[in-house]
């Protein structure tokens, strides 16, 4: 496994305007991220969302990350999906990283993430990233299916 602090992430936006890149898209997270609740082309073109390709340094796209503006001061990281060709070398962590930076650029003091409670791997990566875990969302999308809302001030 590649150590998470070696493994470097480029974000790119999803050209909004490329149908076939946002069906590219959707079907890549609809795919390989669980959720009662699959993505569209609405919520892709949303104008609170924001959706990324990931790729490493030699150019390949090992996965997708999206944030949501929740208010002024507050986006949401949303629907991490590491390529499962790719997975166990650290590119959750470096995602996860790229994304804050993203946010952090966007000008929002405090980035947050809901994840599933049995997702052992990403609350890992948030909790050594600095996020804390703020709550429990019992019975959160569906019966069973329960989450911890994880926070992180970005003014440091």
């Amino acid at each position: 496994m590649i150590e998470p602090t070696t493994l470097r992430v480029t974000l790119r936006a999803v050209d909004l305007a490329d149908e076939r890149e946002v069906a590219t898209l959707i079907a890549f997270v609809n795919a390989n991220y669980r959720s009662p609740f699959p993505i569209d082309a609405e919520l892709v073109r949303d104008r609170l969302h924001r959706f990324f390709w990931a790729h490493d340094d030699a150019g390949a796209r090992v996965g997708s990350a999206a944030y949501v503006r929740k208010t002024a001061f507050l986006a949401e990281s949303i629907k991490t999906v590491v390529d499962p060709a790719h997975r166990q070398r650290g590119v959750g962590a470096a995602i996860s990283r790229a994304i804050e930076a993203e946010i952090r650029r966007a000008g929002f003091t405090k980035a947050m993430s809901t994840i599933y409670i049995d997702n052992i791997p990403m609350i890992v990566i948030k909790l050594r990233q600095g996020y804390i875990i703020e709550g429990l969302h019992r019975d959160h999308e569906q019966p069973g299916l329960h989450e911890y809302s994880l926070g992180k001030l970005l003014t440091q």
